[in-house]
This record gives C-alpha cells, sequence and structure tokens, in this order.
C-alpha cells in the first residue's frame, strides 16, 4: 500500500493505491461529505484480485480545496493517477457524485473505462438528471440554510442518509474527516457531466441501490436500466445511500460476481451488435 499527494492545478489531491500490477485496476470514487475512508470493506474483499487506486476528491478527506479544481475536473485527475502509475485502463466503482464523475469519466477518455459500478446515482444522459434536480429543489435552500447557520445538522443530514444501521452511520462519519464548510466548493462543477451529449462507448454499468434510499434515485435507478445499454440493477433490501454500509457481505459477493463477468457481457454485446 501507498499513499501520495499529486498536485492539479493549485490544488493537492490524495490518493491510496494497493498495488498489484498484474491485475486489472479499480478506482474507488466516494460520494460528497464522504472520503476514499468509507470503502475499508470494499478494499478487504479486493485488494487480492484486483489493484485498487482510492481517491479523496477535491475538498474531501486529505485532499485540498480551491475554487478553481472542483468535482468536474476528476476525470482529468484520474487520467493524471493512471499515467503516473501507467495504468491504460480501470474499472470504477462511484457512490452518489462518485458514479456522475465515472460517467464523466468513461465519456472524456471512453477507451479508459472498462466498466462502471454507479451506487445512488442515477444517468447523466437522457435528461434523467433534470427529473432528479427538480424533485430535489425543495430542499435545496434547507441545505443551504443549514450550511450557513448549522453545520453540524447539514453533516447530519448525510449521515442519516447514509446508512440504516447505527454501525454503518457511524462508519460514514468517521469518513466525513477533513469535509469542511468550503468543501461546498466541490460541487459547483458537477454541470459539466450533464452537458456531455450521447455516451461515447457502451460499458458494462452494474447500478445499485438501497431498499431506504431517497424514491427519486430509485426511480432514477429504474431509469438507468431502461435506457442505458449494459446496464444492470440490483437493489438491496434493509439498506440505504451506502448499500455495503448495511450488508457488505452479500454487497462484496454481488459486486466481484458483475466484475469478474465484465468481458463476458462486453462481448456478448459485440457479437449481438455486430450480427445486426
Amino acid at each position: 500500500m501507498t499513499d501520495q499527494t499529486i498536485r492539479f492545478k493549485d490544488c493537492g489531491i490524495y490518493y491510496l493505491m494497493y498495488e498489484n500490477p498484474l491485475k486489472e485496476t479499480i478506482v474507488l470514487l466516494h460520494p460528497y461529505a464522504s472520503s476514499g475512508l468509507i470503502f475499508d470493506s470494499l478494499i478487504i474483499a479486493l485488494k487480492r484480485e484486483y489493484q485498487l487506486i482510492i481517491i479523496d476528491m477535491p475538498g474531501h478527506g486529505k485532499s485540498g480545496v480551491t475554487s478553481s479544481v472542483t468535482f468536474e475536473d476528476m476525470p482529468e485527475i484520474i487520467k493524471v493517477i493512471l499515467d503516473k502509475e501507467d495504468i491504460l485502463k480501470t474499472h470504477i466503482i462511484g457512490i452518489s457524485e462518485g458514479a456522475i464523475v465515472g460517467q464523466g469519466f468513461g465519456q472524456v477518455f471512453p477507451d479508459r473505462l472498462l466498466s462502471l459500478v454507479a451506487i445512488s446515482s442515477f444517468s447523466i444522459y437522457h435528461g434523467s438528471y433534470k427529473a432528479v434536480y427538480g424533485e430535489l429543489r425543495g430542499t435545496k435552500f434547507k441545505h443551504l440554510f443549514l450550511w450557513l447557520f448549522s453545520f453540524k445538522r447539514y453533516k447530519n443530514y448525510y449521515i442519516e442518509k447514509s446508512s440504516s444501521t447505527n454501525s454503518g452511520k457511524d462508519k460514514f462519519e468517521k469518513t466525513m474527516k477533513g469535509f469542511k464548510r468550503i468543501s461546498i466548493l466541490s460541487k459547483k462543477g458537477l454541470k459539466r457531466f450533464y452537458k456531455m451529449g450521447k455516451q461515447n462507448k457502451i460499458y458494462p454499468t452494474y447500478v445499485v441501490c438501497g431498499e431506504f434510499d431517497l424514491d427519486i434515485i430509485k426511480d432514477a435507478s429504474i431509469q438507468y436500466e431502461q435506457k442505458v445499454p449494459l446496464s444492470t440493477l440490483e437493489g438491496y433490501n434493509n439498506t440505504r445511500q451506502v448499500v455495503f454500509l448495511d450488508n457488505p457481505r452479500l454487497f462484496n459477493d454481488h459486486l466481484i460476481t458483475f466484475l469478474k463477468s465484465v468481458s463476458m457481457i462486453g462481448e456478448a454485446y459485440g457479437r449481438k451488435h455486430k450480427k445486426q
């Protein structure tokens, strides 16, 4: 295991790497308000069979935050890290905003993404984001008020929606180390990903949501599977946003099954469309 900080523009970006050079690479991307620490259970399950890169996105964990480096820069940041480590292609596991970044990476660098695991998120294509943003517009000002006048309650919102179990919520809270008021700047660039047009490359996607996740996210997950080719949806009972905080064993088993099937899914899709 190695960890280091790279410089991207005027911001330091921290990442942790579990080297396994003969194996495929997975990049893990946390949601807003969290950090790479959220992936501890996945690291244990995956590190023997995969090479892992866990990135603290701008404004989170041990990474810096500036007005000029936000989530919109993450595709390029991922590329810089992959190039530095001499890695050509990668799988991505992303939660919420992390999954949006993963889709963006697939648009900007289509030949470098092998597959995506999108947890508690929605497609950046087909206007799906409009329904999500429209539904959440009513809570936007409430969250802004909490951010300004009660940052503790603002953080509690993300803790409560992360997990159904107290142990999961405690875990999420621990991953918030480094999350500050100024971290909100990191979200301002997300709109970049909703203007990327038609999907450049078709790749296998495992879409995941929890039984007690937000209704709009569950609806968006169904839309994701219906509209994006090679997408498979699975819901997990008795879980919220970060499903593996509530049911790590089942999720890890199904995740590994998906990752092992990626090449077969892609080959089958290629044969089908070649015949057409």
